[in-house]
């Protein structure tokens, strides 16, 4: 069996339709980004790790922060985030990609490498457990492997807008071309009501007080946020 080299790219803005600038914002000592890729550092299946921004201006503080931390960065499109990661993983010969959200800094890194090795037995054009599609994880929670030659397959022919600004859309929405493959959350992580990721001041607010609550890990494992999570909604039984 040929060796297949696994990247993962983190997706990352200040720009956005909620909270501006989140990815940059405190989530106790380190920023959310800096949590996503300190989580993403911990997989053990992956080869690589960068960091895929924009060209805008106001990312170079993204920039800056990468050269500081000593991570991978790639700059590409702002709107058309699916030329951004293709772009990124054809920059590093990637064969299979991981792609994250600057904005999830509670991703389960465990799961991620569960992912990888289920996508690579299951020869699959895309592996994910996003909660948008089922899977049952806590919102905010799950990614995506995708195959290279999956990736540039829809690089070279999604027109659409929305094909354009959501890397995986032109694949999920074409089951009968090519292979998707959904993994189920595990018991213990099986939330989809819970919300953990970073779209609104709101969400910050409730995961920083997640992380004071955790002693302030900078990986808090997410089977411990939710352990947390369902003992203050069992409390909240109980007071009503």
């Amino acid at each position: 069996m040929s060796y297949e080299k696994v990247v993962t790219i983190v997706t990352a803005r200040l720009a956005s339709h909620g909270l501006l600038g989140k990815v940059l914002l405190p989530l106790g000592p380190a920023s959310v980004l800096e949590h996503v890729v300190e989580r993403a550092e911990r997989m053990q299946r992956a080869d690589g790790l960068l960091v895929a921004t924009t060209r805008e201006a106001a990312d170079d503080r993204i920039e800056a922060l990468c050269l500081e931390r000593g991570w991978a960065c790639r700059r590409g499109s702002d709107a058309d985030l699916l030329e951004r990661c293709w772009r990124a993983a054809s920059s590093v010969q990637a064969d299979h990609v991981v792609l994250l959200g600057g904005d999830q800094p509670f991703f389960s890194w465990q799961e991620a490498d569960v992912l990888i090795d289920h996508h690579l037995r299951q020869h699959a054009d895309v592996t994910h457990n996003l909660s948008t599609r089922g899977s049952g994880m806590p919102e905010g929670t799950g990614c995506a492997v995708v195959r290279a030659q999956a990736l540039e397959l829809a690089f070279r022919e999604a027109t659409d807008a929305h094909e354009r600004e959501h890397p995986l859309q032109f694949l999920l929405d074409r089951p009968r071309r090519f292979r998707i493959v959904t993994r189920r959350a595990p018991p213990e992580l099986a939330r989809p009501n819970y919300r953990l990721g970073v779209e609104s001041a709101s969400d910050l607010e409730r995961l920083r007080r997640i992380q004071r609550a955790l002693g302030e890990p900078r990986c808090a494992d997410l089977a411990h946020a939710i352990a947390l999570l369902d003992h203050d909604a069992a409390a909240r039984s109980v007071a009503m």
